[in-house]
């Protein structure tokens, strides 16, 4: 019988549409069997076991950071500084993880079953460690998501099955070999290069996995939230988002240009804590609109290797055409500068026109852009209700009435204040935003503790180790 043509990814390169490698699909079969070797494996994680593999991983990213900076730069489009805050951050982390892991607190906390009188009966929550974690991560974000979700699920006590991005296959293999080579505790971290819908299946029919962690389109989310929950599977889901960002009189001009300019158009507008949205109080809207508009037309397009390029190309012609045409969704949307189109390479975009009832202002978008509007800080809770994916909302102001105004109406998971909220660390405590699933902001770490509750008479309990980090 003639054997079924493997089937093949091609990696293309967003610069020039070439093909940087053609990477084979893993049918859902073997991902099946991947996840039958860990449900079969009875070896547990130890934490203890988890820095001296984490300091052998870093020790070998820093040995292959020009390589991986080479190809993650070919993979993506980012310009190099930015490529390369990816990697440094990467190894940065690793670096610092034990510091931060033991920073944390013991999640332990007993509640009483009556306040009032004595019942000799308690109820105890803690924290034990998923089995394991099967995760996707997204192309913008492919090498610093998969580490962080390999460090803190083993930190856990939680083994993972990670699909990294498929356009991000390459620097994928690469980390897949620099984890195996660091030798990690036995049976805890298996690679997959496959389908999403194949990888999705695999994981709901399979018992060894307690999470299904999905990071990447808002496409996509409620699908995946759909079949984990039929499935009974935990779902955790972080999506695109759409940042919004009021500025007001008292925040200095300059400053804020700078940051708005920075925070919509770093790694090519393509973060999902980037600046979508810029609501501006009446009384500095034009003198700030005449800034913007100058300043974005000083941004220099083109290819990311060059040290004076401030923009690269989105991740292909198809998103810049789409992108393109989403700036101009309504006939009242106007572009001040930029919005042109070379392949997948966009001009910075400043756009005007736009209602809260647009889709732009609702959803937001994936690319270097941002559209302005007038808003009185009355009128600020009207765009901020209408956003139907706050993850993370900006204030510039020099007043803490308004900053504690603005943080108290906002539906985000994040607020930053006075800063540029693209630039995050590895070491957020993410949280999804409201409609994405069990995915409140919580510590790493945590994600991959499943919190259960012991109730009856503690003191008979006194004999067994139910502490936070046991792994009973």
């Amino acid at each position: 019988m003639p054997q079924t043509a493997t089937r093949c990814y091609e990696v293309f390169a967003p610069a020039d549409g070439s093909i940087l490698v053609e990477v084979p699909l893993e049918p859902k079969s073997e991902i099946a069997k991947k996840l039958t070797r860990i449900e079969s494996s009875k070896t547990r994680v130890n934490p203890a076991d988890v820095q001296p593999f984490l300091d052998r991983l870093r020790v070998r990213l820093q040995a292959n950071r020009g390589k991986l900076i080479e190809i993650m730069q070919a993979e993506t489009g980012f310009i190099t500084r930015d490529t390369e805050e990816i990697v440094d951050s990467s190894i940065e982390f690793l670096q610092d993880f034990e510091t931060y892991a033991t920073e944390q607190v013991d999640r332990r906390q007993i509640v009483r079953h009556s306040y009032s009188s004595s019942v000799g009966r308690d109820m105890l929550v803690i924290q034990r460690p998923c089995r394991c974690v099967a995760a996707v991560v997204p192309q913008n974000a492919s090498l610093t998501l998969s580490i962080i979700i390999i460090a803190s699920a083993l930190y856990a006590g939680s083994k993972v099955i990670l699909r990294p991005a498929l356009q991000c296959s390459a620097s994928g293999a690469i980390l897949s070999d620099l984890v195996m080579e660091s030798d990690p505790p036995a049976g805890s971290v298996t690679f997959t290069n496959c389908l999403a819908k194949d990888f999705l299946e695999a994981c709901c029919e399979s018992d060894a996995v307690d999470v299904i962690h999905y990071i990447g389109s808002n496409q996509y989310a409620l699908s995946v939230l759909n079949k984990s929950f039929e499935a009974g599977k935990t779902c955790l889901l972080d999506g695109q988002g759409n940042g919004l960002l009021y500025v007001d009189e008292t925040f200095p001009l300059g400053e804020a240009v700078e940051i708005i300019a920075s925070g919509s158009t770093r790694y090519n507008g393509e973060t999902c804590t980037s600046i979508n949205g810029v609501l501006i109080a009446p009384p500095v809207y034009e003198e700030l609109k005449e800034a913007l508009t100058a300043r974005f037309e000083q941004f220099i397009t083109g290819d990311p290797k060059d040290e004076r390029t401030d923009i690269g190309p989105l991740f292909s012609a198809r998103q810049a055409l789409e992108f393109r045409s989403g700036l101009l969704d309504q006939g009242s949307h106007k572009l001040l500068v930029g919005g042109d189109i070379d392949g997948a390479y966009v001009r910075p975009a400043v756009v005007v026109g736009v209602k809260h009832t647009d889709i732009m202002a609702m959803q937001g978008f994936f690319g270097p852009a941002v559209w302005i509007a007038s808003s009185s800080l009355d009128e600020v809770s009207t765009w901020l209700s209408s956003n139907q994916f706050p993850l993370s909302d900006t204030v510039l102001s020099r007043d803490p009435a308004v900053m504690r105004h603005f943080a108290a109406i906002t539906h985000a998971a994040r607020v930053c204040i006075n800063q540029d909220p693209s630039i995050e660390s590895m070491f957020e405590p993410w949280g999804g935003y409201p409609p994405s699933g069990l995915n409140p902001v919580s510590v790493w770490i945590d994600k991959y503790k499943r919190t259960f509750q012991v109730d009856g008479r503690l003191t008979d309990l006194t004999s067994m180790r139910m502490t936070g980090t046991d792994r009973g």
